[in-house]
């Protein structure tokens, strides 16, 4: 190299003095042929002098241009936290790392000789050969033994590059090592995930993965990263250098912004990463055209010759890694149902996306919705056919996604999503109207004759919630208090906040009234309108609260159906009832149906009419004595459902009563198709009956029609003799309201019988 360039410097002088030489020349001897020859000559000569020149200054550029990658080569060497040495196959130069001398006891500024230092970190005792020197480079996973200064033998791996090959032949290598001490630490770690890998498997499948392992450095104020050749194989790259657009396009879509985040993080924030080590996980399409997950451990230092922030470091293939995560992750976050995301996945994304919003100033909306009377797929049509519901609903709720989004099944038949908010304060009713026309066409198969609707409640984010946690719950606080419609939407707000904290505190009081006995039956008589006897009572509870008021159903009985309350106080109501009946029986009373209310919960128990002969039979009751009431939305909830327990109720000796006949869907010919043994009529037709001729002809139309069904009729809000009289003559043949009495105590109710007697007696 030395004499090249004394041998080119000895050219361009001669040839400067040469054209020197003939210039002078052609000016002293001026004849025309002469003069015109020697210019030509003069011109030509100048053309190789240029040339030689331009060729010399490019040489100096490829010279500097391999001084500085040597220089950026020696820098990461000596910044990797690993083990690491840069040497050269001639041994003319060696530089060890900081990890490498604290590891073999050397000091910095000991004259440190490569054909003694190389061989020893690779077992050998004289210089290695080129033969040695091609074994360790394509050495996978060979161990090699070295005894550090002070006696202390360690066992390490090397995995060998070469980096660099100058223009007298001699090349760069670049050696990174694991101390298998590390990795026999790693291997312990290891069995705990797996116990089907031996110990020498586990170590094979660790060593094989460090064997990946490539170099990335960038330049602060440098628009290109610097790549090493093991890389450039890795990637499929020609360059040992390549631009920030041209490495963008090589990642998988879905991680540019982790990308872009961290190419915005070092262009600003570089220097708070000196002497930090962090990690960056990306797919990168590799040589073989598919994305493998790449691991980049990074840090930052001053690059002592030109004072600039340098980051680099190590890249490794943690696909196979990241293939573990994934089976592990799925267990974790995903629903083995439905296949979509899980309420831990749909948490942990949430916190996040919380995060998000109050660094970056944006908002999203939590949405939850159930699918409505989904239960009842579930009794009636078995677990398989309920499965494929939800599945079908995880299907409809992902392709609401497509224009960003995530969605999960939280529980049940809860699932949840999340949207990013574009402004448009109608979205989540939007999206939830889709949900809902998609819902429509899944009820096939098994489900065919039934009609599937969903219910949702939503909530802003950060707005309705100091975390997220708190906005999913505000969420969930709308749908759970929303109109018991089917389909219904809710948004949350304050003021609901404040009603279901109200809600809660009453829910938790409610738990405790059932076991200090603080409810109590009333009872409220049925009589004939045609003799005035009462043919009846219906039981209504009551709950008579420490406070020392009496709260009426209509407060805690939605409370108790939110909160599967409901099912202890319908035992409660009907054991109760039982009792009190055994009760007026012994007294001599005589024998007085009594009708309780049924909510959806209890109705659609499979067992419920096992429950209902369990009562009568612990007092000895007939079954004629007790008359379940159903509203007519519930009754309706699953027609075929509905008339098979029915008709179960029936044979037992039941008596069913339709309660609210005509504030659901209003359709006489439920009474055609549904058993009831009676039908009552809701208080507002008792209201309007007195001008209002069509409610007129509508009750006149359901006593005819139930007259030939040999079922009953009964109007309910009875208060005045004039509603009295227009009811009997439309053909209506009991009454219930305050005309006849008010819900009464069991010992007022006893009473009322009595006098109800006497008054008989008289006439």
């Amino acid at each position: 190299m030395k004499y090249k360039k004394q041998l080119i410097a000895a050219v361009l002088i001669g040839f400067s003095l040469l054209t020197g030489y003939l210039i002078l020349y052609a000016f002293f001897h001026r004849e025309k042929g002469d003069l015109i020859f020697i210019i030509f000559n003069s011109y030509a000569l100048l053309a190789i002098v240029l040339g030689v020149v331009m060729a010399y200054r490019r040489e100096r550029n490829e010279q500097y241009k391999k001084e500085l990658t040597h220089k950026r080569l020696t820098y990461l060497t000596q910044n990797l936290t690993a083990p690491a040495m840069l040497w050269n196959d001639s041994f003319t130069e060696v530089i060890l790392n900081d990890a490498l001398m604290e590891l073999s006891n050397l000091h910095k500024h000991e004259d440190l000789s490569a054909q003694e230092i190389v061989p020893m970190f690779f077992g050998k005792k004289e210089k290695l050969t080129d033969e040695d020197i091609r074994e360790i480079v394509n050495a996978k996973n060979q161990e090699y033994s070295f005894t550090a200064r002070g006696g202390v033998l360690h066992d390490m791996i090397w995995n060998t590059s070469a980096v660099e090959t100058d223009e007298d032949g001699v090349t760069w290598l670049l050696s990174i090592g694991m101390d298998l001490a590390d990795i026999r630490q790693m291997e312990s770690k290891l069995k705990i995930y797996t116990n089907r890998l031996s110990a020498s498997e586990g170590r094979h499948n660790l060593i094989m993965e460090l064997m990946d392992v490539g170099l990335l450095l960038i330049e602060q104020g440098n628009p290109q990263f610097f790549i090493s050749e093991k890389l450039q194989r890795m990637f499929g790259l020609r360059s040992i250098s390549i631009t920030i657009p041209e490495i963008r396009k090589l990642i998988y879509p879905l991680d540019a912004v982790a990308f872009d985040t961290h190419v915005q993080t070092m262009r600003s924030h570089m220097k708070h990463f000196i002497g930090k080590t962090d990690t960056l996980e990306l797919r990168i399409c590799s040589a073989d055209g598919q994305y493998h997950w790449y691991s980049y451990r990074y840090r930052a230092t001053t690059y002592r010759d030109s004072g600039r922030l340098v980051v680099g470091g190590t890249v490794i293939d943690i696909s196979g890694e990241k293939q573990r995560d994934a089976t592990m992750e799925k267990i974790a976050y995903e629903d083995t149902v439905t296949g979509i995301p899980n309420r831990n996945k749909l948490m942990r994304m949430g916190k996040e996306l919380y995060e998000c919003t109050t660094e970056l100033h944006n908002s999203y909306w939590v949405i939850v919705m159930d699918i409505d009377r989904f239960h009842l797929i579930n009794d009636t049509c078995g677990y398989t056919a309920g499965n494929a519901v939800l599945r079908s609903f995880a299907d409809v709720l992902v392709k609401q996604l497509t224009q960003g989004g995530f969605g999960a099944r939280i529980s049940g038949d809860n699932f949840a999503l999340i949207l990013r908010d574009t402004g448009d304060e109608m979205l989540p009713e939007k999206v939830i109207a889709k949900i809902q026309r998609a819902l429509l066409t899944k009820a096939v198969s098994d489900i065919s004759n039934r009609s599937l609707s969903c219910s949702a409640g939503y909530a802003k984010m950060p707005a309705d919630g100091d975390s997220f946690e708190h906005v999913l719950e505000h969420a969930e606080f709308a749908l759970s208090s929303g109109s018991k419609a089917l389909g219904s939407v809710s948004r949350y707000t304050s003021a609901m906040h404040d009603e279901i904290i109200y809600d809660s505190n009453l829910e938790t009081q409610l738990h405790e009234a059932l076991s200090h006995n603080e409810l109590e039956l009333y009872y409220q008589p049925k009589v004939s309108l045609e003799t005035g006897d009462i043919v009846g009572l219906e039981a209504l509870i009551r709950w008579n609260h420490p406070s020392g008021k009496i709260i009426s159903p209509g407060i805690f009985i939605p409370i108790a159906e939110r909160s599967q309350l409901i099912t202890q106080i319908t035992r409660f109501v009907m054991y109760d009832a039982c009792r009190q009946m055994k009760v007026w029986q012994t007294m001599g009373l005589p024998d007085t149906v009594v009708s309780i209310n049924f909510s959806s919960t209890d109705f659609y128990q499979e067992n419920i009419c096992a429950q209902i002969q369990d009562a009568l039979n612990k007092y000895g009751l007939a079954p004629s004595c007790l008359e379940i009431e159903l509203t007519e939305s519930l009754a309706l909830m699953d027609i075929d459902t509905t008339i098979a327990r029915m008709h179960e109720l029936r044979k037992a000796g039941i008596k069913l009563a339709m309660d609210d006949f005509g504030t659901g869907y209003s359709s006489l010919s439920y009474i055609e198709q549904l058993p009831f043994t009676i039908v009552k009529l809701d208080r507002s037709f008792v209201t309007e009956m007195h001008n209002n001729p069509v409610v007129q002809e509508i009750v006149h139309s359901v006593a005819r029609i139930a007259r030939t069904k040999q079922i009953n009729t009964i109007a309910e809000g009875v208060e005045t003799q004039e509603q009295a009289e227009m009811l009997r003559a439309a053909g209506c043949e009991y009454a219930q309201g305050y005309l006849y009495g008010r819900p009464m105590t069991a010992k007022a109710t006893e009473q009322y019988i009595r006098d109800c007697l006497k008054k008989k007696a008289k006439h």
